[in-house]
């Protein structure tokens, strides 16, 4: 990936079912819901460039590995890649049924190739 323009960071949480995907669509959601860059996009379009867009995922090490396709389907536009790192939590839901909170951190880089 060329250097990133933009960099945007988010977090999302499954409170009960430990869903990794979930959690993860929530994350990408969360990092790109502040943002709305029609300016690239129209630039890109102009001149015939790229948005590449790498999602960084900080994943619980001990739960299931998110889809990577369903989180891909959260991004609206770009050539998007993800990656999953060792990170995020799994925290006791407060409940006594053993269950717990799923969260997972995302960071979403945006990038223009020509």
């Amino acid at each position: 990936m060329t250097s990133a323009m933009f960099i945007e960071i988010g977090m999302g949480v499954d409170l009960q079912g430990q869903d990794t995907t979930k959690a993860a669509t929530r994350a990408v959601r969360d990092a790109i819901g502040r943002n709305y860059l029609p300016g690239v996009r129209r630039m890109l379009e102009s001149y015939g460039g790229r948005m590449l867009v790498h999602v960084r995922l900080g994943v619980p090490d001990v739960a299931a590995q998110p889809d990577v396709a369903a989180v891909k389907a959260t991004l609206p536009y770009g050539e998007v890649t993800i990656e999953v790192t060792p990170g995020g939590m799994l925290v006791p839901n407060g409940l006594d049924d053993g269950g717990r909170i799923c969260v997972v951190n995302a960071a979403v880089e945006v990038a223009v190739a020509t």
